[in-house]
């Protein structure tokens, strides 16, 4: 076999193969000599000069460029990359980079918007109570009274209490139902509008005081929702414009046996015993059933039995102010922690010396004022503070902690600075150059905020934020919050100011 070549025998009859067009390989010379020298010369290796496939690809003079999938690329196309080729990138890799990327990014960062047609929102049109359309309402209202159809009539007795319009006209047309229609439905429906809209007579209250003894539990529990936000109200109201209620002791018995024949924490017993308070501070049931709906496990409930005690009944012993204090501590709604520093200030600080209870709502106050996560709960805090006659105590414990080597009490005392204010100038420089040198950022984000909470508008103050707002990150952030607060307080100002020279 040597170097020789083997022809292959071409049998009788068969076709002899096609010559080739071009050939499939090198030429190599045919002098022996010259190819002995052609193998000993040294070539070039395979990085520096990229294998060339012969014949060239009939794609190298094409004009038009077809997509081709990047799977179906043929495996003999082969461009190593030299250092032409690497600066101009081969159009197969470039789709084949752009598919595997785009595959990426869609197993990473699947968003829906992108696949929902961008469409814009038609605004629905918002139903806008217009006081132009309230008599003619009313009027309609009125007329559904005489309606054949009885939902019709139930539903216009009821829309007339809760519109709130205590007009002549509505309200003879509801008295007229009480006192002349037979339908039970509706004539409860009637009375207890005209309950809600201020009317208390005896015809009135004789039909939900006999809705009172229903067995029906919802029934009851409806009648009571409606007494308790009139009787709220009529409690409220100063003493010469007291109305009179119709069969007052009728109403105080009744609600007397609901309280004692209900269990001690039930709903209706609870419901019964706030009527009972309105209509009378010193009822002895009203008081039991309030001090014994301070253990209960709603603390709604036990909010409500608080303010009775506190406001309406004006108790204000060392068990209520305990009560008040752990609401204020305890309590999960940020509304109930705010008033809680109502009644606080309502029992007032000589009751709370006299309970012997002044270093524990001290002590409350001081913790809460830089815990509370709220800020208008740290507000009513301050105001507190302010009525109870420990603001001067306080400034002076905080001062002090703004020297502290911990973090923490370093931030609390810049939170609680906020929103009881600075005193001295002392205290402002200091916080100025806790702004520029603390090590802690929590506590220079601190210093931002009480700045813009206090409506400190210093040139100094500017100056400086304006510098951490150029520096950015999260003191840029806060930074710039504070310098927009504080201009648009410049703003108010200057309106205020304008409005106050208007000659009228």
């Amino acid at each position: 076999m040597g170097g020789s070549k083997m022809i292959p025998e071409i049998l009788h009859g068969a076709k002899p193969p096609p010559k080739l067009l071009w050939s499939p390989m090198i030429e190599r010379p045919e002098d022996e000599a010259a190819r002995k020298a052609q193998m000993k010369t040294p070539k070039d290796s395979f990085h520096q000069v990229s294998p060339e496939t012969y014949p060239c690809s009939p794609f190298k003079y094409r004009t038009k460029v077809y997509k081709f999938d990047p799977g179906l690329i043929p495996p003999t196309i082969v461009e190593q990359p030299d250092t032409a080729n690497l600066k101009k990138q081969c159009p197969y890799q470039k789709k084949m980079e752009k598919a595997k990327s785009k595959s990426i990014r869609k197993k990473s960062q699947f968003l829906l918007s992108k696949f929902i047609k961008s469409a814009v929102l038609k605004r629905k049109d918002i139903y806008v109570w217009n006081e132009t359309f309230k008599p003619e309402r009313i009027k309609v209202l009125i007329k559904s009274l005489a309606s054949p159809v009885e939902l019709e009539q139930l539903y216009a007795a009821q829309a007339l209490g809760h519109l709130g319009v205590s007009e002549e006209s509505v309200i003879s047309a509801l008295r007229n139902i009480v006192q002349e229609c037979d339908d039970t439905p509706l004539q409860y429906e009637a009375a207890r509008s005209l309950a809600l809209l201020g009317c208390l007579e005896t015809c009135v209250m004789k039909v939900l005081i006999r809705h009172l003894k229903v067995a029906s539990l919802n029934r009851r529990e409806d009648t009571l929702a409606a007494l308790k936000v009139v009787l709220q109200a009529w409690s409220t109201t100063p003493s010469f414009e007291y109305y009179c209620i119709g069969a007052r002791s009728s109403l105080t018995r009744n609600l007397k046996r609901l309280v004692n024949l209900q269990e001690p924490l039930d709903n209706i017993t609870f419901n019964a015993a706030l009527c009972l308070g309105y209509l009378d501070k010193s009822n002895p049931i009203a008081q039991e059933t309030m001090f014994m709906s301070l253990t209960h496990v709603e603390r709604k409930k036990r909010f409500q039995a608080l303010i009775m005690l506190v406001k309406h009944m004006g108790i204000m012993n060392a068990i209520v102010i305990r009560k008040v204090l752990d609401h204020l501590e305890c309590s999960p709604v940020y509304k109930h922690r705010a008033d809680a520093t109502d009644l606080l200030t309502t029992i007032g600080l000589e009751i709370i010396q006299q309970e012997e209870l002044e270093e524990d709502v001290f002590n409350v106050l001081l913790k809460k004022v830089s815990d509370e996560p709220f800020l208008i709960v740290r507000q009513k805090i301050a105001l507190a503070i302010e009525e109870l006659k420990m603001k001067m105590r306080v400034w002076e414990i905080v001062e002090r902690q703004l020297k502290d080597e911990d973090d923490v009490i370093r931030k609390q005392a810049v939170i609680t600075l906020g929103v009881l204010g600075i005193r001295h100038t002392n205290v402002f420089s200091a916080l100025m150059e806790m702004l520029e040198l603390d090590t802690n950022e929590a506590v220079r984000i601190q210093v931002i905020r009480a700045f813009s909470t206090l409506g400190i508008d210093n040139v100094n103050v500017r100056k400086i934020l304006t510098k951490k707002k150029q520096g950015g990150g999260i003191l840029g952030r806060e930074s710039s919050k504070a310098l927009e607060i504080l201009d648009r307080r410049a703003e108010i100002q200057k309106e205020l100011m304008v409005h106050s020279f208007i000659i009228q």
